[in-house]
């Protein structure tokens, strides 16, 4: 009897937890149109906090350090939206003429394939296989993040208070927390952590965004720094971001170089990824995000559905966020955490 009694508290006691974090994640997908700017705020200044001190040790005043940073913000968003909105809209406006030479390219692959015996109906027959379909997809994600991000004025003010209050409230933090290290100290640990990985990811991105863009402007691809940027978009998105970046350039290829060309610029496309991602990158990113590879597929369905393209870019440092802040702490949930790790054959 007494362990029929200690065993059902422990049910309700899960049940409880399930059913406060159904009520939690419903609560986040309610209010994503409010939080996603608060969020992209947040990570923001995660990314700018160490650019700030370093002009502040370079000798500058507090201000003009504020200001620079600022401004660069500002400039960079302002010109990147611009870009983004008026390549898009060129695209889409001959999106019709390039499916329709896509698709004759693909009836001439099928018709060859057949010659040799092959037969490929019912791959044919998949809607999501239609050029038209795939550009698409790649195009909306990127319209997608566009129109979040085009709410530069709230966010943009979000981004002011944050960084200008974050040396006050990193200090009011530290003081609250002085007789609690180990929480102060995970808090730390997660911004820093955070702040590197986001810093090197985008520069690891931007070289080799830039990289692609000089092969595809060799060759003469259109729209090569607009697949460029959509490169160094997706970067940021596991597992998936790269096979999203890779399509719209290889589709448009079969038209403007043939199927020889599309093949070898598929290849050297692949292994500049390749080269930054798995030579490259792991040797500044060190340990990583202690994250394992099916929980990063995983948080990039999870996040996007609850706060959409937003939470596909950021599944990741919100993923670490839970992980250190919201599960390590608590005797009850550092299973979960362990789980959500990599194991020792994924580190």
């Amino acid at each position: 009897m007494t362990t029929q009694h200690t065993q059902q508290p422990k049910q309700v006691s899960l049940l409880i937890s399930l059913a406060s974090v159904v009520v939690i994640v419903a609560g986040l997908r309610t209010l994503s149109g409010l939080l996603t700017p608060i969020l992209l705020s947040l990570f923001l200044v995660l990314v700018t906090a160490p650019l700030l001190a370093w002009l502040k040790g370079k000798g500058l005043p507090s201000w003009l350090s504020y200001l620079v940073i600022l401004l660069g913000v500002f400039v960079v968003g302002l010109v990147f939206t611009l870009f983004l909105a008026t390549s898009l809209n060129q695209l889409l406006d001959l999106l019709p003429t390039y499916s329709t030479q896509i698709e004759s390219e693909l009836r001439e692959l099928w018709a060859w394939l057949g010659e040799w015996g092959i037969e490929l109906e019912d791959i044919q027959a998949l809607s999501w296989l239609q050029p038209e379909r795939l550009l698409q997809l790649s195009v909306s994600v990127t319209t997608s993040v566009l129109g979040t991000v085009s709410n530069v004025g709230l966010t943009l003010i979000i981004f002011v208070y944050m960084l200008a209050t974050a040396p006050g409230f990193s200090a009011r933090l530290k003081k609250g927390l002085q007789n609690d290290l180990p929480t102060l100290q995970r808090l730390e640990a997660f911004a820093n952590s955070t702040s590197a990985y986001l810093l090197i990811k985008g520069w690891l991105g931007a070289l080799t965004a830039l990289t692609q863009i000089v092969l595809m402007w060799i060759l003469g691809l259109d729209f090569a720094v607009l697949w460029g940027v959509l490169s160094f978009l997706l970067n940021f998105v596991p597992n998936i971001g790269f096979y999203l970046a890779v399509i719209p350039p290889v589709l448009l290829a079969t038209i403007q170089l043939g199927w020889l060309k599309t093949i070898l610029f598929a290849i050297a496309y692949i292994a500049i990824n390749n080269f930054f991602d798995l030579v490259i990158a792991p040797k500044y990113l060190a340990e990583g995000l202690d994250l394992s590879a099916l929980v990063t597929f995983l948080a990039v369905i999870i996040w996007a559905w609850i706060f959409g393209p937003i939470g596909a870019f950021l599944a990741l440092p919100l993923t670490v966020m839970v992980k250190k802040l919201l599960l390590e702490p608590f005797p009850q949930t550092q299973l979960v955490a362990d789980l959500l790790g990599a194991g020792e054959g994924e580190a």
